[in-house]
């Protein structure tokens, strides 16, 4: 289900800037008056995207849900977006930002976006959490006794 909420044109000019300047590092964005909006910029102050995380907790509370644009590589593809909805916030805001995550990223260009992430603490936001999610996204998904005895087989198939 989607909200109906679109884009600003102040957020996709905002984005636009962010995507042309390194000197950016993340943009967040929240929804006002039915329309997704731009916040705050936060600058680059290391070339290192895990040690600028730490900027973004200062901009993060426990009872509001943001939408953030982070620049994690220089590749036309180096964004992620980040729906940050803390369980404090209140559910009729929750339910609009979960409702319009696609949206927003539609609007500003998927094929910006390597990844979209849904986060619900400021610590999964941190570069500990940022190691911990790349982990769990390399980890291989947990297969079922029959997925493993047909892999056995395929295996034994091709060897």
């Amino acid at each position: 289900m989607q909200s109906g909420i679109s884009a600003s044109q102040e957020l996709l000019s905002a984005f636009q800037t962010l995507v042309a300047s390194p000197s950016q590092r993340a943009l967040l964005a929240t929804i006002s008056s039915e329309q997704l909006v731009p916040s705050q910029t936060i600058p680059s102050t290391s070339p290192d995207f895990l040690t600028d995380l730490s900027a973004l907790s200062a901009h993060l509370t426990p009872t509001a849900a943001a939408y953030i644009l982070l620049r994690c590589s220089a590749a036309p593809d180096g964004f992620v977006a980040v729906t940050y909805v803390p369980d404090a916030a209140p559910v009729r805001q929750k339910m609009l930002f979960a409702s319009t995550r696609l949206t927003l990223v539609r609007e500003l260009g998927i094929e910006r976006f390597r990844e979209t992430i849904f986060a619900t603490t400021k610590e999964e936001l941190s570069a500990e959490g940022w190691r911990r999610h790349e982990r769990h996204v390399g980890e291989k998904a947990p297969l079922t006794e029959e997925e493993r005895a047909l892999e056995g087989v395929k295996e034994a198939e091709a060897g």
